[in-house]
């Protein structure tokens, strides 16, 4: 059956190949799950260097450690089974759950709501996920039998496998890019207060924002995410480095010119 990562004897050799089969699903869960937060992180700063994008590094940190583990969990699940479909099942469901908890549950006040949304969408979703699920079950296998082969046959298995994991990884992440909303939003705004830290007047949406001017030529960092105040808004916030922060929302109606409504200080 070829090698094993830790030696084993022959009446424990079933016990060892699960045993190796959820560490390589596992591993290249953690793997996929870290790449997946790095492009998340990273990928508009890549993109759009001429903004000064603000990097929460604590909350990255967090997300890896969120992702990375619960990716190497799942993914060592799925491999539980040597042929059969019930851990990847188990997986995908498992995958549907945390994906559906993340962006559906919002608390406790509305419990009955949450399993309603979870009970409708769980078996929908796990059917999105058991090839994702298979895919690492998959890669899994192939690591398992690595040592069965020798020489370009052996680096093609590893190329590959690496090739997939990586592209595991790379795009659940691209969804953190900024759609076209968010990009003109956030341009928009920038421009605006590089505008005021050189002008002789404030742009109007700047005229009443309180702590503003003592702020216009000083430093600072965008965050952005969609507008509690407008369906077709953003709302960009600039953050300066005592701690006071401008709240701008860019307006943004299909066919027409984008503008800024009056910004808010938020004094610290």
């Amino acid at each position: 059956m070829g090698q094993y990562l830790f030696p084993v004897s022959s009446n424990s050799t079933g016990f060892a190949e699960k045993k190796q089969r959820i560490i390589y699903a596992a591993v290249s869960g953690f793997i996929a799950g870290t790449i997946c937060i790095l492009v998340a992180s990273f990928i508009n700063v890549w993109l759009f260097p001429e903004l000064p994008l603000k990097m929460d590094w604590q909350r990255i940190f967090l997300l890896w450690l969120a992702w990375a583990f619960i990716g190497g969990l799942l993914a060592g699940v799925a491999a539980i089974s040597s042929e059969g479909w019930g851990s990847i099942i188990l997986s995908a469901f498992l995958m549907a759950t945390v994906i559906l908890i993340i962006n559906f549950v919002q608390g406790i006040d509305s419990i009955l709501l949450n399993l309603l949304v979870l009970l409708g969408l769980a078996l929908p979703f796990t059917a999105v996920m058991v090839p994702i699920a298979f895919i690492f079950f998959w890669l899994a296998k192939r690591f398992l039998h690595l040592y069965d082969y020798v020489g370009w046959e052996r680096w093609k298995i590893i190329l590959v496998n690496a090739f997939v994991i990586i592209l595991l990884g790379v795009l659940p992440g691209l969804y953190s890019k900024f759609n076209s909303r968010a990009n003109e939003g956030t341009h928009l705004v920038h421009a605006m207060l590089q505008e005021a830290s050189t002008s002789s007047t404030l742009p109007t949406p700047l005229e009443n924002a309180e702590g503003f001017a003592e702020h216009r030529t000083q430093s600072y960092e965008l965050t952005q995410v969609e507008s509690v105040y407008s369906t077709v808004g953003v709302d960009v916030t600039a953050h300066y480095e005592d701690g006071y922060a401008l709240r701008c929302t860019a307006i943004l109606y299909p066919g027409e010119v984008a503008y800024v409504s009056p910004c808010k200080g938020l004094l610290p």
